[in-house]
């Protein structure tokens, strides 16, 4: 048999200038690649992934038996429903009622001191209060917010009272 000829013309070694272009313009790109993969290795991220990539069949086996329970059915059905309802709620609005609850919740939280003078309203104060624009003003949207839950409850029950007297016929 005869043996391979390892000649090779010179220009086959040089690279075309189109090639040469290509590399210079991603010689940038290539360079903070290696930068994010030297970062990723020096904070132990690549270390974590390899070892979670080894070890995903176990972890996957224990999801998927503690999913395969009455609890982590019903908790799966419970994520999709506050999926489903969060997708209903403009984000706006969202981010504007937990910034108000945290709000109340830190004001509720700060101590009350025993030099806090407490004057307690007595019959004319709660009558004065009753007239108070401001009062009414934060509570209005706290009673009708009471008053939309409380209707929905009250729909939710005659919808699952009606499909049980239809189950019944």
């Amino acid at each position: 048999m005869a043996e391979q000829i390892h000649y090779r013309p010179a220009e086959a070694k040089q690279y075309r200038q189109d090639t040469l272009a290509e590399f210079e313009r991603l010689e940038g790109r290539v360079a903070e690649i290696n930068g994010l993969l030297d970062e990723l290795y020096d904070s132990g991220l690549i270390r974590w992934l390899k070892d979670f990539a080894g070890a995903f069949p176990q972890i996957s086996s224990i999801a998927v038996e503690s999913m395969n329970t009455p609890q982590g059915h019903a908790g799966m059905r419970n994520l999709l429903v506050v999926a489903q309802q969060l997708g209903k709620i403009d984000p706006d609005q969202l981010e504007r009622t937990f910034s108000a609850v945290n709000a109340g919740m830190t004001e509720a939280a700060k101590p009350v001191s025993d030099d806090t003078p407490y004057n307690p309203p007595g019959v004319t104060g709660v009558f004065k209060l009753l007239h108070d624009k401001e009062l009414w003003a934060t509570l209005s949207p706290l009673i009708a917010g009471a008053k939309a839950f409380s209707e929905a409850r009250r729909e939710n029950a005659s919808e699952k009272a009606k499909k049980g007297d239809d189950a019944a016929d």
